[in-house]
């Protein structure tokens, strides 16, 4: 796969990368400052047209020479602002300049009940940056609970004050600012990822401050996010003479008696999503719902009539995906036995099968290499315990599949795929709308369509986990979150891929 675009860094390798662009574009750092400045309030007045009244909260670092920079920007686009400042013993050089260039009301407070956010008025806070290593205390941690407090928008520049760039697991929750929304530069922070951080970072996009390209390219780091330039600058596209055989036979285990929907979700996922031929396996009994659902798919049944127990034949298929609906009855347990025993080709592990081999932790050793296992958060505990925070579950993550040398799918607001050797993908597709029912099994469907036809486990994961949250954005904005559901999710894949393979 070629170089990943899209990284996350630490916070203090962005400062870094700040300090080398000052001094080989060349450019001063007030300049720099200003340029951050520009590009934020151009989305600023973007994001909020409407927006008259601005309060900021500036501190007495560089975070807060931003603040005003963007209070005298926003005041020459003819917005009325206002800046507190909490008091200081000494301001940065680059704080201090932007301070003397504002012109505007200004007060430096000593107590947080000398402010005062006055109705349809946005507080944009810039008190900490990224470079923030501590707790927040004394009046900046008051002025942070007075923001709190207010009933007004917050917009956080850079990063929300107090939150950390990554581990916050020992930091202070009441001394960060919950923000609406993040304007940050360059790159999002790594904290931002993290379900845990969202009430302070609230929606956030990335803006783009010039810093220099060829040090952003020689950085190493282990995090990256996908966006759609990168996914579909990693999708095979369909070839002329390819044909059903050559995009791959896929094997289905899923659905028992009850619970036959899973199936077949993940069936019409899959073949929306390139598999040449899909063999679903199901009870006996279940057979005609498959074969009337989804006629195009191949009919397997099982021993059994009501629950999967075994598969007789696997040389056909180029890769199985397992788990949706199956249960977890001693039948399955012993199917899923045999399966590790006889198979050793490409994998994806879902819903009950996980849970099977969290409850059977032997099995775990016997996991074919580069299986793709796609647990929610519950069943990831399950398979290697509790997490204190998300921060040291990414750490559990990470030695999870190093250990197996699996890729694991971990399914959320920002779903994360990690790699053996400790790299780490977010995801930014999809919506709240997916909070429901049978969304994992319709992505179960996705990743068996790609692995199927020879697409790398890696890549299928990046692909898939973005072509299904981007399915489920485009029946957002036509239905409303609340419209959407996972059969109509599984409808849509089309359009997601005509997007992506533009």
């Amino acid at each position: 796969m070629r170089k990943m675009l899209n990284p996350i860094f630490k916070t203090a390798q962005v400062g870094a990368m700040d300090r080398y662009t000052i001094e080989h574009e060349p450019i001063k750092p007030i300049d720099l400052m200003e340029r951050a400045a520009r590009n934020c309030v151009g989305r600023m007045l973007e994001k909020y047209p409407f927006a008259r009244k601005f309060c900021i909260v500036a501190g007495s670092g560089n975070n807060g020479g931003d603040g005003f920079a963007i209070a005298r920007l926003l005041q020459e686009k003819g917005k009325e602002v206002r800046v507190y400042q909490p008091a200081h013993s000494g301001m940065s050089p680059d704080c201090a300049e932007n301070r003397n260039r504002w012109k505007g009301a200004y007060l430096e407070i000593k107590s947080p009940e000398e402010m005062e956010f006055k109705e349809g008025e946005m507080i944009i806070d810039a008190i900490f940056g990224s470079g923030l290593n501590r707790k927040v205390e004394g009046l900046a941690a008051g002025v942070i609970r007075k923001i709190n407090k207010s009933p007004n928008p917050v917009i956080a520049v850079d990063i929300p004050s107090g939150l950390l760039g990554e581990d916050n697991s020992r930091n202070d929750r009441e001394t960060i600012v919950r923000a609406d929304y993040t304007f940050t530069f360059q790159f999002p922070k790594l904290a931002f990822m993290l379900p845990e951080n969202y009430p302070f970072v609230g929606e956030w996009e990335v803006v783009d401050i010039g810093l220099c390209p060829e040090i952003i390219r020689s950085v190493p780091t282990d995090y990256f996010y996908l966006s759609e330039d990168l996914i579909s600058g990693i999708l095979p596209r369909p070839g002329k003479f390819d044909h059903k055989g050559t995009n791959g036979h896929g094997l289905l285990i899923a659905g028992k008696a009850g619970m036959m929907g899973a199936s077949v979700l993940a069936s019409k996922a899959a073949i929306r999503s390139g598999i040449g031929l899909l063999s679903c396996h199901v009870p006996f009994r279940e057979r005609e719902i498959l074969q009337i659902a989804v006629p195009e798919a191949l009919l397997e049944t099982d021993r059994s009539d009501k629950c999967f127990s075994g598969v007789d034949n696997l040389d056909k298929y180029t890769a199985i995906a397992i788990g949706p609906g199956i249960g977890k009855e001693p039948e399955t347990v012993n199917g899923i036995k045999e399966l590790l025993t006889r198979w050793r080709g490409k994998t994806i592990w879902d819903a009950d099968a996980l849970n099977i081999l969290a409850e059977n932790s032997y099995l775990l050793d016997l996991l074919p290499e580069n299986s793709l296992l796609t647990p929610h958060p519950k069943e990831f505990e399950r398979l290697v315990g509790k997490s204190e925070n998300d921060f040291e579950r990414l750490n559990k993550l990470s030695i999870f599949a190093d250990r197996y040398r699996v890729y694991i799918v971990l399914k959320g607001a920002h779903t994360v795929v990690v790699a053996p050797g400790g790299k780490y993908w977010f995801n930014t597709s999809g919506n709240p709308g997916m909070a429901k029912g049978g969304m994992g099994d319709v992505l179960t469907g996705v990743l068996l369509g790609l692995v199927s036809g020879g697409i790398p486990p890696l890549e299928s994961a990046l692909i898939g986990v973005y072509a299904h949250g981007m399915a489920a954005d485009i029946l957002a904005s036509e239905k409303g979150k609340r419209g959407v559901c996972a059969g109509e999710v599984t409808e849509g894949m089309g359009k997601a891929w005509r997007i992506l393979e533009k």
